[in-house]
């Protein structure tokens, strides 16, 4: 009975310490940029302290250009947020309806600018801040005090763009770098897993998951972080090129070994050997950064896996442009090519489901400051900041948010109160105070810079963490103030949990139907006479759809039962997401000749026997 619990505790575990390649200077440089937070809030004796740091840690990016990118917005967007909130606040001051309606004005506008814009993260982070920011100042009474307490705050809001600026553009490094790292990641795994192979050593769980959730990633992530590469106008089209390559072959090559993971699969121990070695030299040329010049074209290897393993690794020294990836010739163009993507995403102002979004999340606040005002207790406003980080469309989203904000806030508010017990009454100067600082960021970070199914979690340690032990300009020395977080963090939960529920509740099902009919589609297209390089991207995408469906299913079981389907059909689209991945390897090589008669469709898995079918996919 505790199997499937224990299991997934153990599985959180294996994502939590997984040591990704430049996740621990990630880590780092977001501790850093919040220690240097925290000094300059020292200095100037900033207010929202707690709120600076956590603003820093929830935006940073890990190249330099996403950065410059998220600086940019953010000054722009808050110096203009400010201009209202003065407006705003100078009209309804002394006014506490007056006050809530605009609080509430402007926390729509942030939840729907949240989902129909490019802001994203922004837009919930400026709600956050100025929701708690509209409280604060509602028990001033003095015009000239508000007025200085928001030109700080714009003081605060330009200090965290700057910081993010100036200091990214330093500190981290370049879009070029990051995406070599994913390369070598990739074919690290591939030169493990080969060289264990070949020993006839079992295959840890632990690889076999990084593996499967490599290639579920497939090559989109990398293809943007090559966009930005090429933003910085610093590297030649053909070293591109030559990096679209790396990122394309890389994810085959994975892609084929994820097939090598059972005892039985058709490749030999030596074959597995040779194959160790080209990849691994391949990856530690990518680590010097070196480019790949000479690689012996002898075919060596007999087996279909191993020789498209060895026909990857010898296309390295080949560049790859953005046309030679595009739809293949026997597909007609669109006759409406889509515009490219603007400040608003297409369709934002005609899609219900976004207003809907909006107006659940604004009745949420409106509850959560209510409660607030009543309980009359300053401790617990973290549940106005939980209207806001945990408010999703869906509820099987919310709900999983929800999981993971108890489990880090639980997390982070017992970091700080040892802290509080052991460390704090032991510190004699600030330096002391960034070190346990710093290291406190870096540990929610380290998570934060995991797999997405956990970095939410790394993000509420900190946010935990900020909020208590950052509320004064000196060691925090009172245990009830993180049990005060944790109070209002539950409080915020539940108002949204009800609301989400009660107020039009949308379930991940409709996501996921799209994602699902979205791969059927990707599997139902001819194949066969596309080219290598063609199918290889055929098969990222039919991965990349495969796991974004199976994400959403994960949502919707976290639903209440009335919301979610039955059993029977949920086991039905675990079984097509499983064959849709097997069908991924029919993409490459010789075996893409029989691609079409090994395709199962949606609607034919949705016939078939559910029990039937799990237990035939079980012993294929």
């Amino acid at each position: 009975m505790l199997k499937p619990y224990i299991d997934a505790v153990l599985r959180v575990w294996r994502l939590a310490i997984r040591p990704t390649r430049g996740r621990t200077a990630l880590a780092l440089r977001n501790g850093v940029i919040c220690m240097a937070a925290v000094l300059i809030g020292e200095i100037w004796q900033l207010p929202m302290l707690s709120l600076l740091t956590l603003s820093l840690a929830a935006l940073w990016q890990n190249n330099r250009v996403a950065n410059m990118k998220v600086a940019v917005m953010y000054v722009v967007f808050f110096s203009v947020v400010t201009g209202v909130l003065y407006v705003g606040v100078a009209t309804t001051i002394n006014n506490f309806f007056a006050t809530l309606v605009f609080n509430l004005l402007l926390s729509f506008v942030f939840f729907f600018l949240s989902t129909t814009t490019i802001l994203g993260l922004i837009s919930v982070v400026g709600g956050l801040v100025l929701s708690y920011l509209l409280v604060t100042l509602d028990s001033m009474q003095i015009g000239d005090a508000v007025a200085r307490l928001v030109l700080y705050a714009w003081r605060v809001f330009l200090i965290i763009g700057g910081l993010i600026g100036f200091i990214g553009s330093w500190l981290s490094p370049s879009p070029e770098h990051v995406l070599t790292d994913q390369i070598v990641e990739r074919l690290f795994l591939s030169a493990k897993c080969l060289t264990r192979r070949a020993k006839g050593q079992p295959i840890p769980i632990g690889l076999q998951e990084a593996i499967t959730d490599s290639v579920g990633e497939g090559v989109s992530g990398m293809f943007g972080v090559l966009g930005l590469a090429a933003l910085e106008h610093r590297w030649t089209g053909t070293d591109l090129s030559y990096l679209r390559r790396a990122a394309l072959n890389s994810f085959g090559i994975l892609q084929v070994v994820g097939q090598c993971l059972t005892n039985n699969a058709p490749i030999s121990d030596e074959d597995c050997a040779h194959l160790a070695g080209k990849v691994k030299a391949l990856g530690e040329c990518f680590a010097e950064n070196r480019r790949p010049t000479e690689i012996d074209e002898q075919t060596v290897c007999s087996g279909l896996l191993a020789q498209e393993i060895e026909r990857l690794i010898q296309a390295f020294t080949q560049p790859l442009t953005a046309e030679d990836v595009q739809l293949p010739p026997n597909q007609p163009p669109a006759k409406n090519p889509p515009k490219k993507p603007g400040f608003f995403i297409p369709g934002a102002f005609w899609d219900k489901e976004n207003v809907r979004f909006a107006v659940k999340g604004t009745v949420s606040v409106c509850i959560a400051i209510i409660t607030y005002k009543q309980l009359n207790w300053t401790g617990v406003h973290t549940c106005i900041i939980t209207c806001f980080v945990v408010s999703l469309p869906t509820m099987g989203a919310v709900l999983d948010k929800q999981r993971l904000r108890i489990f880090g806030a639980l997390i982070g508010c017992s970091m700080a109160m040892g802290l509080i017990v052991w460390v704090m009454p032991h510190l004699t100067s600030v330096a002391e105070l960034l070190i346990v600082v710093g290291i406190m960021i870096f540990i929610g970070a380290w998570v934060k810079a995991g797999d997405q199914r956990i970095s939410y979690m790394g993000l509420q340690m900190i946010i935990a963490f900020a909020l208590s032990d950052l509320v004064q300009f000196a060691p925090a020395t009172d245990l009830t103030i993180p049990r005060d977080r944790i109070i209002g963090i539950l409080i915020g939960l539940t108002i949204t949990f009800v609301v989400h529920t009660v107020f039009w509740p949308c379930s991940a099902m409709t996501g996921a139907m799209k994602k699902l009919k979205a791969l059927d589609a990707l599997l139902g297209q001819d194949v066969t006479q596309w080219n290598h390089d063609q199918r290889t991207l055929q098969a990222a995408r039919v991965q990349e759809a495969a796991s974004g469906a199976m994400s959403s299913l994960r949502s919707a079981m976290l639903e209440p039962s009335y919301m979610r389907p039955t059993q029977h059909r949920l086991r039905q689209y675990k079984v097509f997401l499983r064959r849709a991945v097997m069908n991924a390897g029919c993409l490459f090589g010789a075996t893409a000749e029989h691609q079409e008669k090994k395709v199962i469709r949606l609607d034919q898995i949705l016939k078939e026997d559910a029990p039937a079918s799990a237990q035939g996919e079980g012993q294929s």
